[in-house]
């Protein structure tokens, strides 16, 4: 069966909305701070340029190309669909239920399936995404269940646009999550903008992730689940009582999405120095949008999912200005 291209775009367009969404919402918390408004508009304007021109490139290359043939549903596509629908409840009930919290939870999920359920592990990855949502967000299981299930087809019919991409899995995962919230009495949890402590320990520890998550997945061959997972466990668990309450949580979350930058292609960013500079912009990203759709599973995923867009757009862009075209 052939996925109609129109519906293949839709899908794909979720995710550039929400990358080019993200970097507003990002830049434009510096005009609130250490940069005036003008300048962070005109920044603002840059990197959204930056952003819907890389969609645009993308949905080129992957629809548009006379070597692409139509996609078709495979027999596996419906496994895939099984793994996020079921992780993302599972993750829920491990973080709420058993009170494990959501990194540890999503990382347990992410190298339980990494260990058991090999191809399938990236769908159920994504799921577990699906299951960080707060409690305050989605109160219980079948509001959960309802997101896994969108971000479950979101993931199929998404497959063939920004693969290799870190964060993809999580912004499928937003995507889900924000299907349910948004048109229902559910409301993202209340939040506030990130002192400069947290700030600071966030932008260090988006880095770290995302270098030792790349690390992990490329230099040693644990594959990216593997590798983004095992930061997530040791941030999740050596956080809390290494640091003090105010930075725990801060240096927990923001470790955890900047090894999902980690996850990254070689064929998207293919050096470590790329992917550390990826991984301190996403820990810009992440102060920048601390306050925005707090409590969101798959949140970390989409601030990860837009410093890896931006990248690879900027390298892109630098190393060949004729791509842009």
């Amino acid at each position: 069966m052939h996925l109609p291209r129109p519906i293949q775009l839709l899908a794909g367009s979720l995710y550039a909305a929400a990358a080019t969404l993200f970097v507003a919402l990002a830049v434009f918390a510096l005009g609130d701070g250490p940069a005036p408004s003008a300048i962070a508009a005109v920044a603002a304007g840059l990197l959204g340029v930056v952003t819907v021109d890389t969609g645009r490139r993308e949905f080129r290359d992957a629809f548009f190309s006379e070597t692409v043939e139509t996609a078709r549903l495979q027999p596996s596509d419906a496994a895939d669909a099984l793994a996020v629908a079921v992780a993302g409840p599972l993750t829920f009930a491990v973080s709420v239920s058993l009170g494990q919290g959501p990194v540890v939870a999503s990382a347990l999920v992410g190298l339980f399936a990494a260990l058991t359920v090999d191809e399938q592990a990236a769908p159920a990855y994504c799921g577990s995404f699906v299951g960080m949502v707060s409690a305050a967000v989605l109160p219980t299981l079948g509001p959960v269940a309802a997101a896994s299930l969108v971000a479950a087809v979101v993931y199929v019919l998404a497959k063939r646009v920004f693969n290799g991409f870190g964060g993809k899995l999580g912004t499928t995962a937003f995507v889900g999550c924000t299907a349910v919230v948004v048109p229902t009495s559910y409301t993202y949890a209340p939040a506030s903008a990130l002192s400069t402590a947290p700030a600071a320990a966030a932008l260090v520890a988006a880095t770290g992730g995302a270098v030792a998550a790349f690390l992990l997945s490329v230099h040693y061959d644990h594959g990216a689940v593997v590798g983004s997972a095992t930061v997530g466990l040791v941030a999740g668990l050596l956080a809390p009582p290494l640091f003090a309450p105010e930075l725990a949580g801060v240096v927990a979350t923001a470790a955890f999405a900047g090894s999902f930058v980690g996850m990254v292609s070689t064929t998207r960013l293919p050096s470590l120095s790329l992917v550390t500079l990826a991984g301190l912009l996403s820990g810009f990203v992440y102060v920048g949008v601390t306050p925005a759709f707090a409590g969101s599973g798959g949140k970390l995923g989409t601030v990860a999912f837009t410093a890896c867009l931006l990248m690879w757009g900027l390298d892109r862009a630098l190393d060949d200005p004729a791509l842009a075209n």
